[in-house]
């Protein structure tokens, strides 16, 4: 998508390019909601903009916010496909063609390079912040049960833009690693 028409969806959105997704997300929700036909902030001077024009207005915004998250998700696409054909120091040599392997340190990595702070994963995943950095460091065992643990691996890696079911399995057969070497080690 060309740089002039992200910038458009940056100015329907009134943020700045360099916004996170959190950003995207509530300059998106925030406008629906003031232009919506019911909204207490937009009754004083409703008569300045008719209905037709409002709705107008949140055609754009919906717009905005789908393109901007299309194309944030592409990205994310764009740079796991590099990631799973350049040799990596993380691959093992000769496993270079092979998928990307999700970790505590991948997911981070990710989250990084989106530009988003972990406070704000946590506020809108409702994950909490303590779990997070836990599931990013890999400290397995502070984590919740298997069951409450992959729930929030799907969250966190649909907060993303990743694929939930690669994450968590991958991540999850990491966290059975260490439970049974934890099991065989006693």
């Amino acid at each position: 998508m060309a740089d002039k028409t992200l910038k458009r969806y940056f100015d329907v959105l009134e943020i700045s390019p360099d916004a996170s997704v959190l950003e995207i997300r509530n300059a998106y929700l925030l406008l629906k909601k003031l232009y919506s036909t019911d909204s207490v902030v937009i009754s004083p001077i409703a008569d300045e903009f008719s209905k037709k024009e409002r709705r107008e207005i949140l055609l754009q915004v919906e717009e905005a916010f789908d393109k901007l998250m299309e194309n944030l998700k592409n990205k994310q696409n764009e740079r796991h496909h590099r990631i799973r054909h350049q040799p990596s120091a993380s691959v093992p040599a000769g496993e270079e063609d092979e998928d990307v392997s999700y970790s505590g340190l991948e997911l981070k990595k990710i989250r990084e390079k989106l530009g988003v702070p972990l406070f704000e994963v946590s506020l809108d995943t409702k994950i909490r912040m303590e779990l997070l950095k836990s599931i990013e460091h890999e400290k397995f065992d502070v984590l919740p049960p298997e069951v409450y643990l992959r729930g929030h691996l799907i969250n966190y890696a649909n907060y993303l833009m990743l694929n939930p079911k690669k994450v968590a399995g991958d991540y999850m057969a990491r966290y059975e690693s260490w439970k049974g070497g934890k099991k065989g080690g006693s």
